[in-house]
């Protein structure tokens, strides 16, 4: 009875539980294996090597005992379907019933989750240092800033240039507009995000952004063709908020498509626990991002573009997030550039 009750606990262990014989082959291996891909019944009898495919192995630590070697091995490994999983690895000498070692048992825990985690948290405590050396440096150059623009304006009333000196005005107080853009553009990143959240229509204001779109979409000749998923229902977000994001990814896709060229937006109601979401995919077909550069594209200050701040995806990112969503992309250089925002539908 009580060896039954120890068995199920084991078999039904969160974590994957193993014991090899001194050839390295299974005598026991838990329920768990099934999320890697394998049937146990399978595995007995398998060496462990042939199974945890090692693609990359971390640190290691080893504690001598009077019995051997325990071990702790963080490993990233492939399961039968070719998945990549960060894993701590556990093992201790197996004895048997005369105290003499008889192969090997181990646990082997699944931190990929855990470590994705860890590095959200250190990314978005770098990032609130930044918005807040941001907001600092905002402020800064603000008034300085309006004493220049006005002392400008001032100017060029009472001395009436004419000539090329208009022109020389005129390139002065549009490159005082561009800071002005840039300044409002660091506090719109970097201040707290208050939002007014109602539940509407998602399609409406996906429209509505694409009627934004239409003077830019003409001037280069591209077309956006769009794919509503009519079982779409009625989702939670700030209309201004929201709006703002999809018309950065959406002027993102159309500067990235040649002349003549087309962009497509399509909408997905994806049912999930606990809650459904509803996935924005816009679809360019432009010259991609370069891999080297697609891990910085979210960060503030990062940009590819001859202008531009490189604060767009970063305000992008800063509004998913206070939305409880996500956004993402993907690339293949040379074929486009794809942008996945998520929303909580529920």
């Amino acid at each position: 009875m009580q060896e039954n009750i120890y068995r199920k606990l084991l078999d039904n262990a969160s974590d994957l539980i193993w014991a090899i014989d001194m050839e390295g082959k299974f005598i026991y291996i838990n329920n768990n294996i099934s999320e890697w891909g394998y049937d146990k019944e399978e595995l007995i009898g398998q060496p462990l090597v042939n199974i945890l495919n090692t693609k990359h192995i971390g640190k290691r630590e080893s504690v001598p005992s009077i019995m051997g070697f325990h071990q702790t091995i963080e490993m990233e490994i492939l399961d039968k379907r070719g998945d990549a999983y960060k894993v701590v690895v556990k093992s201790s000498p197996l004895l048997g019933d005369d105290e003499n070692i008889i192969g090997v048992m181990g646990i082997i825990r699944d931190v990929t989750e855990t470590q994705i985690l860890e590095e959200k948290l250190k990314n978005e405590e770098r990032l609130a240092s930044l918005g807040r050396l941001a907001i600092g440096i905002a402020h800064e150059i603000r008034n300085p800033l309006s004493s220049v623009k006005m002392n400008l304006s001032i100017l060029r009333k009472r001395l009436n240039p004419a000539g090329d000196d208009v022109e020389h005005f005129e390139i002065a107080q549009e490159e005082v507009a561009n800071l002005e853009k840039i300044v409002m553009e660091l506090l719109d990143y970097a201040k707290p995000m208050s939002l007014n959240l109602r539940r509407q229509n998602l399609h409406t204001q996906i429209e509505a952004v694409m009627a934004t779109m239409e003077s830019v979409c003409k001037e280069k000749n591209v077309v956006i063709k769009k794919k509503f998923d009519k079982n779409m229902e009625m989702i939670l977000f700030d209309r201004m908020k929201f709006n703002q994001a999809l018309l950065n990814i959406l002027l993102n896709a159309v500067q990235a498509t040649k002349t003549g060229g087309h962009v497509e937006i399509e909408t997905r109601l994806v049912k999930k626990s606990p809650a459904n979401l509803a996935c924005i995919i816009v679809t360019d077909f432009g010259k991609g991002i370069d891999p080297a550069d697609l891990k910085f594209v979210f960060d503030p200050f990062f940009t590819t573009k001859k202008t531009g701040t490189g604060l767009g995806l970063s305000i992008v990112r800063n509004i998913l997030n206070n939305h409880d969503g996500t956004v993402t992309l993907s690339s293949k250089p040379g074929q486009g550039t794809t942008a996945t925002l998520e929303l909580p539908a529920s």
